[in-house]
């Protein structure tokens, strides 16, 4: 561990190069070391002062640039796929969301220019996002993003991009956006490191989807890769740390991380393959946990003996309406696919607390965690699930996949029968539901009954057992 070393070692770099280590979140296990390239945040200022042009050419201005940045981030959704392409449509709506132009507009009425008027626009978004916390919290970075770009428009400058690297490189930046990865080649990254973002942000999903080290809220990261602009940064995802201008003993203990990784990850694969096997001869399966159909190719690479735990949250998350039952039995088809003859346990939809959807209306509870979510929610729209589980007996049939499918959030026995007698209806033959509220686990005798297994959710099972929010990096 990095960690176990003084901030300065006793073998120093060379004048002039003094070692600098910084501590952030760890979002994507892993470790590296290489050259860093820092995304440019030079955004151009918003003039504060009143305009001197028109109000109708100010609103032009802005008009216009607003175009251009839906344009851009459209054909930017268009070279991508899945939980990406899916982000970035929504940040094409968003950005021309005629609410944030009609907020806009009251500023240039007032006499102000269109970079000013689309600040404070955005700024209005950005806290209705903050106070909502959770999920949405963390969307306030995709916002800001949009403004720095409309900005740019504005300005006539080009938006900073990644570009592409000559060879394998640390990505460090205040924070990524969805449209900043669009066209990320995440084979040459060897680690994301970013001052702002938390656990759930998109360069969180973006690296762990990836492999790829990462690390977020690391302050003074941006600050330290100006001061060292040719330096190399050891990154170790595991502890958090950042080193820039390394020793060659902060050097050998990243290396040997990195080489125990690699080790580690190749060793899984083949006792994934080969299967385990207990003393008295009984073979243990494993099975993957997926959310998108890019993972089905690294858990198939894995050897993977089936899914254990197929989330469906990424086909609603950042879309004004639910997916169709077309789309979903598309998708559901593609994921099933791989898994010929085997066993694929499908979580229903688990929406609300920090997976809000906008399509489903919530109430502004106070602690969205304790409150309506998962099978509470779906039950309150009985037609969400029914298209979904129709969606998963249709993908089903069309694939030679061994699909069970079960429910979250249950909490009485009443609940996963219901649940299981829904699911008989389309044909759907092994349901089963989560056992994540401490209420259900004095009740799994009775639930047990009715249902045909139970799954363990031990992150949720765990915070509440502990009144410890798993997303608080103080109770961590």
């Amino acid at each position: 561990m990095l960690s176990s070393l003084p901030y300065r070692s006793p073998q120093q770099p060379k004048k002039g190069h003094p070692i600098t280590m910084l501590t952030g979140i760890p979002a994507s296990s892993g470790a590296a070391i290489g050259p860093f390239f820092l995304l440019n945040t030079n955004i151009p200022v918003a003039d504060a002062q009143q305009s001197q042009l028109s109000t109708q050419q100010e609103t032009q201005f802005l008009t216009e640039a607003i175009a251009r940045v839906g344009a851009d981030l459209d054909a930017r959704a268009g070279r991508t796929t899945g939980e990406l392409h899916e982000i970035l449509v929504a940040m094409a709506e968003i950005a021309t969301d005629p609410a944030i132009a009609e907020e806009a507009a009251a500023f240039i009425a007032g006499g102000r220019t269109a970079s000013y008027a689309i600040v404070k626009a955005t700024e209005v978004f950005q806290e209705l996002l903050t106070a909502s916390g959770g999920y949405l919290a963390e969307r306030v970075s995709d916002v800001a993003n949009i403004r720095d770009r409309v900005l740019c428009e504005i300005a006539g400058i080009s938006y900073p991009e990644i570009p592409h690297f000559d060879v394998p490189t640390v990505l460090i930046a205040q924070d990524l956006s969805p449209a900043d990865t669009a066209d990320l080649e995440t084979d040459k990254v060897l680690a994301i490191v970013t001052a702002g973002g938390g656990p759930t942000s998109h360069t969180a999903i973006i690296a762990r989807s990836n492999g790829i080290a990462a690390i977020v809220a690391c302050p003074g990261v941006v600050q330290a890769a100006i001061a060292s602009p040719n330096a190399t940064v050891a990154v170790d995802a595991t502890t958090g740390e950042v080193v820039f201008n390394p020793d060659s003993t902060v050097k050998a203990a990243i290396e040997n991380k990195i080489e125990k990784i690699k080790a580690r990850k190749s060793k899984t694969v083949t006792r994934s393959r080969d299967g385990y096997i207990t003393t008295d001869n009984v073979v243990v399966p494993i099975y993957a946990n997926i959310g998108r159909v890019e993972d089905t190719v690294a858990a198939v690479a894995a050897g993977a003996d089936g899914v254990g735990l197929l989330r469906t949250e990424l086909l609603y998350l950042d879309r004004n309406d639910a997916p169709t039952l077309q789309e979903q039995t598309a998708i559901y088809t593609q994921l099933f696919t791989p898994f010929n003859n085997q066993k694929v346990i499908i979580r229903t939809l688990d929406a609300g607390a920090d997976k809000p959807m906008a399509f489903i209306s919530f109430d502004n509870e106070p602690n969205p965690a304790l409150g309506v979510r998962g099978y509470r929610t779906i039950n309150k729209h009985e037609n969400l699930l029914r298209t979904q589980l129709q969606a998963i007996a249709a993908a089903a049939k069309a694939t030679k996949a061994e699909v069970w499918v079960m429910a979250p959030m249950i909490t009485l026995p009443e609940e996963a029968k219901n649940f299981v007698a829904m699911a008989k209806e389309y044909g759907l033959e092994k349901a089963g539901v989560m056992i994540e509220v401490p209420a259900a686990v004095f009740l799994a005798d009775e639930i047990t009954k009715v249902c045909h297994f139970v799954s363990i959710g031990t992150n949720d099972l765990g915070q509440y057992l502990h009144a410890a929010d798993r997303e608080s990096a103080p109770l961590a």
